[in-house]
């Protein structure tokens, strides 16, 4: 784990000044998501932040939003955009949450998982199932492989050069069995920008 946080640290804070660079891109996605979440009054838990862009949009309706992060860099640029105080910024470790059991209705996770090895993202996702009500939901925004198999061979090898040493375990996966395993039923899938990323709504 320390050798996993101090990899996190040095990545995220070469990241943080220009992040929200890749939020252009994910404009509509993010949009999207918000209305399919619709978090109207309800209360938020959003694990691995970064920059705090999904967890501003539902603040906007929702009852309470949680934001969490490793990286201090990406908080301090989150913070810096809040405007809405039902929305807090903490620095915690998702794999060993101080939230109660069944704190929240709703817990996200934006691209965030692939950043982890396998035994962090195993240990984040059990503690979002416990964090979680019963019949809470679950959103998952990740990467997904397109079909085309050129593209996917193409699109991989170019991904890989910018995203973080997990990337490539994480894509050969199995993410939709994997997610199964810790009793999330899949409610729905949708597919964005050619087939790159993927946007999963399970039940817990």
């Amino acid at each position: 784990m320390k050798d996993y946080q101090a990899y996190n640290d040095k990545l995220f804070s070469r990241w943080a000044p220009v992040y929200d660079g890749f939020e252009l891109i994910l404009s509509h996605v993010r949009k999207e998501m918000v209305q399919e979440i619709n978090p109207s009054n309800k209360t938020v838990l959003d694990v691995a932040t970064g920059t705090g862009s999904l967890a501003i949009a539902l603040s906007a309706t929702a009852k309470k939003v949680v934001a969490i992060d490793l990286s201090d860099k990406m908080l301090d640029v989150a913070k810096k955009k809040r405007s809405n105080y039902e929305l807090s910024f903490l620095q915690m470790d998702a794999s060993n949450m101080s939230f109660q059991d069944g704190a929240f209705d709703i817990v996200t996770i934006s691209l965030g998982l692939h950043d982890m090895p396998l035994e962090v993202r195993t240990a984040v996702l059990e503690e979002a199932k416990r964090v979680l009500k019963k019949d809470g939901k679950l959103y998952v925004l990740e990467y997904d492989v397109p079909r085309n198999k050129l593209l996917r061979w193409c699109s991989t090898f170019f991904i890989n050069l910018f995203e973080s040493k997990y990337y490539l375990p994480f894509i050969a996966s199995d993410f939709e069995s994997y997610l199964g395993s810790f009793g999330f039923k899949m409610e729905r899938k949708t597919n964005y920008l050619l087939g790159h990323l993927q946007f999963l709504t399970l039940t817990n």
